[in-house]
């Protein structure tokens, strides 16, 4: 049985193995390429973080063993919109159908619905530290790119059809395999007419590079040229091997969906000789899940993004989060009362690792957390728990000038005299303390300041509480 991976140690593995993997095809001194994707459909969640995650730190892992590595990422902004997410209006319903990256933003602030996400997404994970090449699938294909590759799949559909068939059960089949290996297409054409992907292909001419299509919207068929324009893309299974070849990716992680027998990864590790190329060195990754509080579970209507969790886990703790634990590894980020834990945990970690008291790997673990290959995670410059900053900000109303009293009777006068100095070294944890307050602290647990004092209410207090209140 292998052992279990801890710490940073899965890093070392999954780097080693990638290093070994491209060796073959980039040598020791090639550039390696690491890849992520995530499709813009919604917000982006911390579930598809650790995508992004996962491929950061690999390339990270990669550096630090002396390597050129690029991240690309890839929006897959040009898959089609399959349904009118929770909490949206219904007229995005006339949209189905069509390319994420053509569907306008109800909010009016972004080009599209699909850019809202990307934007987002991106600037999250700027605050933490991942930079990456983003890659526009809807550009990509509709500047023509892929032609070739778009060519070579329509040319050898059937041979791809003939893999695909070797991991499905017959049995579960209500078409015969060849009625479905002679209406099989890895192309999917966005309509002219209608701009969904309703159209059913009809034919190919291999050497004039034209398709033809029919649009269910108006019964009509029509020839495009694959070398005159571009208005359609391959089906996932083949658009993630195509894309492997293209970038000459050598790493990319997957969630479990990717990673079970007949799965994507699995097919497309054969799919992908038709490219040219060789499926990258390959990590599944389980789930991350929310848990904690129900006030921000009927506020938010959905799981939590990058973004809104930034309000209250500064970016250092939110690597550690995740670097922590291999990628196969499910666990729970809780934005409940045991976010205290979680940050007394990572404060404590630090404090051992600075005293010498822990191994060399969980040195490389607090590195990983605290600095990547272009600079340093922000962090505080006066590190106090989060408990106290959240208690301070509770019961002061979040009036800086008695969060400064009570921060500075607890560092025992050890900081500046300037109160608005002082906070700033506390920062960014002091504003996710505040955000936490606000946004997680259950209602029944807050303390609300009276608008007058209550003569009775005070002399009913015991001694023990008068003291308490002192």
């Amino acid at each position: 049985m292998a052992r279990r991976q801890k710490g940073a140690d899965w890093l070392e593995t999954i780097a080693a193995a990638t290093e070994a993997h491209a060796a073959p095809t980039k040598g020791a001194d090639g550039t390696l390429v690491c890849a992520s994707g995530i499709s813009p459909s919604g917000p982006i969640h911390m579930g598809n973080l650790r995508e992004a995650m996962t491929t950061h730190l690999i390339a990270e892992a990669l550096r630090a063993r002396g390597r050129e590595v690029v991240h690309v990422h890839s929006w897959d902004d040009y898959d089609r919109f399959r349904k009118v997410p929770a909490g949206q209006p219904d007229w995005m319903a006339d949209f189905i159908g069509q390319p994420l990256c053509d569907i306008p933003d109800p909010g009016e602030e972004y080009p599209s619905w699909g850019h809202r996400h990307m934007h987002d997404f991106e600037q999250s994970c700027a605050r933490i530290g991942i930079e990456a090449r983003w890659t526009r699938q809807s550009v990509m294909y509709r500047d023509g790119t892929y032609q070739e590759a778009v060519h070579d799949a329509l040319a050898g559909r059937l041979e791809i059809f003939d893999i695909l068939a070797k991991y499905q059960t017959e049995s579960r089949q209500e078409v015969p395999l060849e009625e479905r290996r002679r209406r099989y297409w890895p192309y999917r054409v966005y309509c002219p007419a209608c701009s969904t992907d309703a159209p059913e292909l009809v034919s190919y001419d291999d050497e004039a590079r034209v398709l033809r299509y029919r649009c269910a919207c108006n019964g009509e068929e029509r020839d495009t040229c694959l070398t005159e324009e571009s208005i359609g893309k391959l089906v996932w299974k083949v658009d993630w091997p195509m894309r492997w070849a293209h970038e000459k990716v050598d790493f990319e992680p997957g969630g479990e969906d990717h990673s079970t027998p007949g799965s994507s990864y699995t097919v497309g590790k054969e799919i992908v000789g038709r490219f040219g190329w060789q499926a990258p060195s390959y990590a599944g990754y389980g789930f991350v899940g929310m848990s904690g509080s129900t006030k921000m579970s009927s506020s938010l209507g959905q799981a939590p993004t990058p973004g809104f969790a930034l309000e209250f886990i500064e970016p250092a703790l939110m690597r550690w989060l995740y670097l922590r634990r291999a990628p196969r590894t499910q666990f729970s980020i809780d934005f409940g009362a045991e976010i205290w834990r979680q940050y007394d945990e990572w404060d404590s970690y630090r404090r051992r690792a600075v005293k010498q008291e822990v191994p060399p790997l969980h040195h490389r673990v607090i590195a990983h957390s605290l600095k990547t290959s272009t600079g340093e995670v922000t962090t505080p410059q006066t590190t106090v728990g989060f408990r106290v900053l959240s208690g301070a900000a509770d019961i002061c109303s979040g009036n800086r000038a008695q969060i400064a009293r009570i921060v500075r009777d607890h560092l025992d006068g050890d900081c500046p005299d300037e109160d608005e100095a002082l906070l700033a070294q506390l920062e960014p944890r002091l504003s996710c303390a505040l955000g936490w307050v606000e946004h997680c602290m259950p209602d029944e647990d807050r303390v609300r300041v009276r608008a007058s004092f209550s003569s009775e209410r005070w002399a009913e207090l015991t001694e023990e509480e008068l003291r308490a209140v002192s």
